[in-house]
């Protein structure tokens, strides 16, 4: 009786233990003993039967039998990473949102393989991107800073913007909002005309701002007119301007309009007539007995 009660107890023991070792059996994501999981792509559940752990063994459990993931690599040395990462962009392809890369579904930057946006060139580490400098009319300005030519320029993300706020205005220059505007002695903005016509204010060779006529844009006060650039009187001596005879033109008696002629004909003749009047007065004169030759 005491044998049975013995072997009985063996049983039950034993049932006991087996009971422990099949719960011990599983790894930590719930994979069995000696299965691949179908959690951790590639990996496979293994080691001490009371404690087995979770180990990289790609080439028994695939890593593509885990929805979204490939293989990377060969043999021992072979990982699984995402197919796809949150853009979709293949596993170990360029992004379209450069420099970025998918690297094991997560995207990360590498300007080396990938390039950089418009207006940026790889950094010296290759692998993030810097903005190329600005140029102002040849001149390199750097990213976020003032350009030494044009008055209020800066260079934001590779663009010169007006940014008078943080560049201040050169002299000959007045901020408006963010812009510097060239103004002359008067306050006339370059490129606007003057109140006191014809002057427009125009920036000279050198960047500063004079002004200078221009009758023909700007007009000219009450009672001239505009001749090229230049404002003239309406009329010259008295005689307007429809009564001047250009050199050379006949006189109005010849041309057989009737009345004296014109200021420029009585221009034109009055040192003919200063000659007779000379010469008149020398006859009247001349001594007794003077004989002309």
């Amino acid at each position: 009786m005491s044998l049975m009660r013995v072997c009985l107890a063996a049983l039950v023991a034993l049932f006991f233990s087996a009971s422990v070792s099949f719960a011990a059996g599983v790894c930590s994501d719930g994979t069995p003993y000696g299965k691949c999981s179908t959690v951790n792509p590639g990996n496979y559940c293994t080691g001490a039967l009371e404690s087995p752990s979770l180990s990289m063994y790609p080439r028994l459990c695939r890593c593509e039998a885990v929805p979204g993931w490939v293989q990377q690599g060969e043999g021992d040395t072979a990982t699984c990473i995402r197919a796809k990462c949150s853009d979709g962009t293949a596993a170990g392809e360029c992004s379209s949102t450069k420099p970025k890369q998918c690297v094991n579904g997560a995207l990360v930057d590498n300007a080396t393989k990938c390039g950089c946006p418009a207006g940026r060139k790889p950094s010296a580490n290759g692998i993030t991107c810097e903005y190329i400098p600005c140029n102002d009319s040849g001149v390199s300005v750097p990213e976020g800073t003032c350009s030494p030519k044009t008055s209020g320029k800066k260079c934001v993300n590779g663009t010169l913007v007006d940014k008078a706020s943080d560049c201040k205005c050169k002299s000959g220059f007045q901020q408006k909002a963010e812009r510097c505007v060239a103004v002359c002695s008067d306050g006339t903005e370059a490129g606007e005309c003057s109140s006191a016509k014809p002057k427009e204010c125009v920036l000279s060779g050198t960047g500063v701002p004079v002004l200078l006529d221009n009758a023909a844009k700007c007009g000219c006060p009450a009672g001239m007119r505009a001749v090229g650039k230049l404002c003239t009187e309406s009329s010259l001596g008295g005689f307007g301007s429809s009564e001047i005879i250009p050199v050379g033109s006949p006189s109005p008696s010849e041309a057989g309009a009737p009345g004296q002629a014109s200021g420029t004909g009585l221009c034109c003749c009055l040192p003919t007539m200063l000659i007779g009047i000379a010469g008149g007065f020398a006859y009247w004169k001349k001594p007794k007995g003077y004989r002309w030759i």
